[in-house]
């Protein structure tokens, strides 16, 4: 029986050290989400980059010296908005200058 609980735990840790630790994300990107409402951009005035979670955004000025909303949804000077897709927390790309809120 030693040798049975031997081999099985030698088995197991020959296993791990061949195949590594597992990856927890699962190497999907982006915050969980339901909607876009969970989403933010991580910067303000429409100068984010990225898409995070809401609980995540920035604290930003109660207003912009380029008209847009202080938490605009805005990203990457206008040629993307934060959203909701495949329950991850993303960017939309689209022209330049298209996202205007």
């Amino acid at each position: 029986m030693t040798g049975t609980v031997r081999g099985v735990l030698g088995g197991a840790l020959l296993a791990l050290w061949a195949c590594g630790p597992l990856d927890e994300g699962g190497g999907t990107e982006g915050t969980p989400c339901q909607d876009v409402s969970d989403c933010a951009s991580n910067g303000c005035c429409g100068d984010g980059t990225d898409a995070v979670a809401v609980a995540e955004e920035p604290v930003c000025p109660s207003s912009c010296t380029n008209g847009r909303q202080p938490h605009s949804p805005c990203v990457d000077g206008g040629s993307g908005i934060v959203a909701c897709s495949s329950n991850r927390c993303t960017v939309a790309s689209g022209a330049p200058g298209s996202c205007t809120q």
